[in-house]
């Protein structure tokens, strides 16, 4: 195994980051969506550590205008930029979207707080702490190699701020869905035990 600073491992992971099925995602797809309203025309919505840019996608289908927003320059973002330093105006959004990455910028949930308006939301989905306190981690397969992404710990209590309210807090674990993705990979042995407990969280927040 190697243990990689994130800018690093997602910058070996970003020719194949697409194409790798994963579970952990399809698991947050299916937990997200209902939160996103299916007609965003007239509306910015900011994918902050976007990856490849998933959700701006989804949203751009839906009329927004998205802007993905990553310091991994080969994810290829609409901003190169660190989360928790964002090259944005204040109360800029009206929907901030964080996935997968609070782990890795623990600052960034003020800088969500920051960019979006007063009314707006806030959508936030990471691996779940409890899954990681029962050893899972944030790693990926990579040319034979399984590479480990350095991360910091936090509770979900923590994310927290007196300039939002929190309106709904999923943590679902692993269900039938996801059941195929570990078929594929040679790893249905381990699908029961994954299955138990909160796998992710996806929070959802509005701003005062």
């Amino acid at each position: 195994m190697t243990v990689l600073a994130p800018r690093e491992a997602y910058r070996r992971l970003a020719a194949d980051y697409d194409s790798s099925p994963n579970a952990l995602i399809r698991l947050e797809e299916r937990s997200m969506k209902p939160f996103i309203p299916e007609k965003l025309r007239g509306q910015t919505v900011i994918d902050v550590a976007s990856g490849t840019g998933r959700w701006a996608r989804y949203c751009r289908e839906r009329g927004a205008r998205s802007i993905a927003v990553d310091f991994c320059l080969e994810m290829r973002p609409n901003v190169q930029a660190d989360a928790a330093q964002l090259p944005l105006p204040d109360a800029s959004a009206d929907l901030a979207i964080c996935a997968f990455a609070l782990g890795y910028v623990p600052g960034c949930l003020s800088e969500l707080v920051r960019v979006t308006r007063p009314g707006g939301t806030i959508l936030v989905s990471d691996v779940h702490p409890d899954a990681l306190k029962r050893g899972w981690t944030r790693s990926f397969r990579h040319h034979g190699d399984l590479i480990q992404v350095a991360d910091h710990s936090y509770e979900i209590s923590a994310l927290a701020s007196p300039e939002i309210e929190r309106s709904s807090m999923l943590e679902p674990s692993l269900g039938p869905p996801e059941r195929e993705i570990f078929a594929q990979a040679g790893q249905l042995h381990r699908f029961e035990e994954a299955c138990r407990g909160p796998a992710i969280f996806v929070g959802c927040w509005l701003r005062k």
